[in-house]
Formats: structure tokens, C-alpha cells, sequence
């Protein structure tokens, strides 16, 4: 059975929490190799991407200690879906995202080189770009649930520069940045729009075998939107060397989280799945484990979903800036 528990509206931003329901403190912004920043007062902004996560999904298993003759466990996986975001929107917040931080930088001592420094470098020239918004979906979704599927974009106008198989930026861009001797700034950003920890919407959990054993594997989610950790910004001299690093890397560390509902949670777990959950249970009454799975679709305000997305992508905005000058 589905359990609703209203979560409580916070009008405040969230800082210093791994995240929602979480007590881990972690620094809000990581720098890595500040010390190239200082004195670097020019720059070249690059690639600017935001990222919106649209479907997510995760899942615990909990088993019998690792000694004991005992095979069984208990696996609940949950799934969650973003319905009711229009591409539109997304590409408002993200033009918003990036107007506030070129004001930001500038506000914070920095001068904006002119971009056609960089377009008319011919390492540049070279850099693949993508279309956007880019899109990407799961795959083997009817075998393995689905992996997270999420939508990039650029700031309108732009196109976003085409990530090495590793998803960093590709060795043109940094061959660009020694050349032109300028800084240049990648910055990128992803949003979430639910966190699976302890504060729940939708919680999936025990399974308990014929020798009366009860495992207990818990999965839960709740509405909350998040720049999530990892989100920064590269500030790229040069090429790394085996003793030469002139880059460095500004990021996320603590999300920036806006919590709190921002659409309606709706059980979308199909009949199939639902057969397929009791089925497990019965084929676990032999085999000693069983696995369960729960689809959830947020069907969002569009409107509440913007304000509370923008509201965390210029918190970011704010502790990048303020880092970087802090570090100059």
C-alpha cells in the first residue's frame, strides 16, 4: 500500500545538507586548483548548459548478514517521472540562469572578453556542437525499468559543445584557451526535481519469507527541486600536464535545494508491474527473495516549477560568483 505524507513547505534555501532528509554536512562550494584564479580578472565564457532531470530511479536491497545460511532478501525499486515541464519553460530558466550569471561575474570584478575571440580560433573551430535542447531517454526501459532520462540546453541563439565519451569538454577547448590566452568558462548545471531519502511522498519497503523473516528494503521520494552537486563551473587555461595543471574547477558541493511540493505525486505503476511485484512475492515464498517496484508521476505546475527551479539555479549562480571572487 502507498502511503501520502504531506511534506512541509520551506520558503528558505537549503544550505551545508547532503541533501533533503539527509545530516551529512558538506561544504557548499569545492574549489579544486584555486590558486591559477588568481589575478584572472578576463574572461571568455564558453559552453553554458542547464540540465533538467526528468525521470530518475532508485532502489535498495536489504539481505541476510553475510555469514548466515539464510539466502533471503527484499529489493523495492521506486521510479520517478517529471510530467507537465514544457521545453518552454525549461529554456526560460535556463536564459535566466545565464543572464544572471554574466551580471553576477560582472558584478563580482570580472570583464567579458569578446566572444569572437574564441569563434575565430581555430582549435575552436574545430570543437563539434549539438543542437539544443538535447534529450536523452532509457534505454532497455521494459527490462530494466529505465535509466535516468534528462533534457540539455543552452542558453537561446546557442548550441552546446559536443562532450567527449567521458561527458567532459573535448581537447579543443582547452588548446583554445592556451592560444588566445584567456580564461575560458564552462559552466554547467542539472536539475532535479525529486530526492529519494527518509521525508516521502511514496515509500516502498518489507517482504517477509515463509520462515516468518522479515526484510525490510526501503525506497522513498519526495517533491523537492535541487541543483545538484557536481554543478559548476571549469575554468580552463590550458592543457593539464604530468607537472602542470592551469585549470581549475569551481562546484556544487551541498545542493541547492528549494523543497517542497511543486505538482501533484500520482501512483502510475502499470497493471503489469503490479502482477509482475506479486508475482515475485509468490515465486519468494520458495526461493527465499522478492523484488518490487512502484512507478510515481509528478505532474507539475509549470509555474511553481519555474520559481522554484530559478530560485536554485541563482543561489548557484551566487555561491560560483562569489567564489571565484573570493579566489581572485
Amino acid at each position: 500500500m502507498i502511503k501520502i505524507i504531506p511534506l512541509v513547505l520551506i520558503s528558505t534555501l537549503l544550505f551545508g545538507c547532503a541533501g533533503v532528509g539527509t545530516k551529512k554536512q558538506l561544504d557548499p562550494v569545492l574549489l579544486s586548483n584555486a590558486e591559477v584564479i588568481a589575478g584572472k580578472r578576463q574572461v571568455l565564457l564558453g559552453d553554458f548548459r542547464v540540465t533538467f532531470i526528468t525521470f530518475d530511479k532508485s532502489s535498495a536491497k536489504s539481505e541476510s548478514p553475510m555469514f548466515s545460511s539464510d539466502s533471503g532478501y527484499a529489493r523495492s525499486t521506486l521510479r520517478a517521472k517529471l510530467v507537465g515541464v514544457p521545453d518552454s519553460v525549461m529554456q526560460s530558466l535556463t536564459d535566466s540562469a545565464y543572464q544572471d550569471f554574466v551580471a553576477k561575474l560582472k558584478a563580482n570584478g570580472y570583464t567579458l572578453a569578446d566572444g569572437s575571440v574564441l569563434a575565430a580560433n581555430g582549435e575552436w573551430q574545430k570543437l563539434d556542437t549539438e543542437p539544443s535542447p538535447k534529450k536523452i531517454g532509457s534505454s532497455f526501459k521494459a527490462i530494466t525499468g529505465g535509466s535516468q532520462e534528462s533534457t540539455t540546453f543552452a542558453p537561446s541563439g546557442k548550441s552546446l559543445i559536443k562532450l567527449n565519451i567521458a561527458k567532459a569538454m573535448p581537447y579543443q577547448v582547452y588548446s583554445a584557451a592556451n592560444e588566445v590566452g584567456l580564461p575560458v568558462l564552462n559552466v554547467n548545471y542539472t536539475v532535479h526535481f525529486v530526492y529519494f531519502g527518509s521525508e516521502t511522498d511514496y515509500k516502498a519497503n518489507t517482504y517477509t519469507d515463509i520462515k516468518g523473516a522479515e526484510y525490510s528494503a526501503e525506497v522513498s521520494a519526495g517533491q523537492g527541486i535541487q541543483v545538484v552537486p557536481g554543478s559548476g563551473l571549469d575554468l580552463i587555461m590550458g592543457v593539464t600536464s604530468t607537472f602542470n595543471d592551469p585549470n581549475a574547477k569551481v562546484s556544487i558541493g551541498a545542493p541547492v535545494v528549494v523543497p517542497g511540493p511543486f505538482g501533484r505525486s500520482n501512483d502510475a505503476t502499470s497493471g503489469f508491474q503490479k502482477a509482475a511485484n506479486t508475482f515475485s512475492a509468490v515465486v519468494g515464498m520458495v526461493s527465499g527473495g522478492a523484488s518490487s517496484a512502484k512507478d510515481i508521476d509528478i505532474t507539475a505546475d509549470p509555474d511553481v516549477y519555474a520559481a522554484n527551479a530559478k530560485k536554485a539555479l541563482l543561489e548557484a549562480n551566487q555561491r560560483l560568483t562569489s567564489a571565484l571572487a573570493a579566489a581572485k
